[in-house]
């Protein structure tokens, strides 16, 4: 009777701390596996690039924030808006929450992106790995070969006209140069004059 009592208390102590650790917040990252090729068609934005610095947000209490800035100088666009040549893209600070960790500054990325605007972020799960040359060999299958980060062209300059404004005339326009030209006739006149005098 004592061990029915033993082996009943001891399944109800392990069936409470199944209930508390289920009710436990999950702290790991998981990602469903994916290949490279969903992993460019999923993002807004590819592009390799340089990482130059490494900013980590603060909370305001002091306390390091769970955020990271990393600062990339881009070398090649393969796909989306990027066109400027410094760009910066947010990722969560621990890899347990899908963030892409503490990556390494002045190493070369390839980024899979998502955009918001201007704002890039990327997490672990998108495929943001170091640019070795198997990754950029099978973006570049996928994508091509890329481009520079050219800035997109400027807009067009579009003129508009000053309420009640009207366009001087070609007479108005030529009549202060004509004045000069007669001006200047009626001086070598006078001048050959008063020569002839002499």
């Amino acid at each position: 009777m004592f061990v029915n009592a033993g082996r009943f208390l001891a399944t109800l102590v392990l069936a409470g701390i199944g209930v508390v650790l289920g009710q436990l917040p999950a702290h790991a990252c998981t990602c469903a596996s994916a290949t490279t090729q969903s992993q460019t068609k999923d993002a807004n934005d590819v592009f390799s690039g340089t990482i130059t610095a490494v900013m980590s947000a603060r909370k305001t209490d002091g306390q390091r924030g769970a955020t990271v800035t990393y600062d990339v100088e881009v070398d090649r666009v393969y796909k989306g808006d990027v066109s400027t040549s410094e760009v910066q893209v947010t990722s969560g600070r621990s890899s347990g929450s899908c963030g892409l960790g503490q990556l390494v500054a002045d190493k070369r990325y390839v980024f899979f992106a998502q955009s918001d605007g201007t704002d890039l972020s990327a997490d672990s799960c998108g495929g943001t790995a170091r640019a070795s040359d198997q990754l950029v060999s099978k973006v570049e299958r996928l994508l091509g070969n890329g481009r520079g980060p050219v800035p997109s062209a400027p807009k067009k300059a579009v003129f508009t006209m000053v309420a009640d404004a009207q366009p001087e005339t070609l007479t108005r326009l030529a009549a202060p140069g004509v004045a000069l030209v007669l001006a200047g006739l009626l001086g070598l006149f006078v001048v050959r004059r008063l020569g002839a005098r002499g």
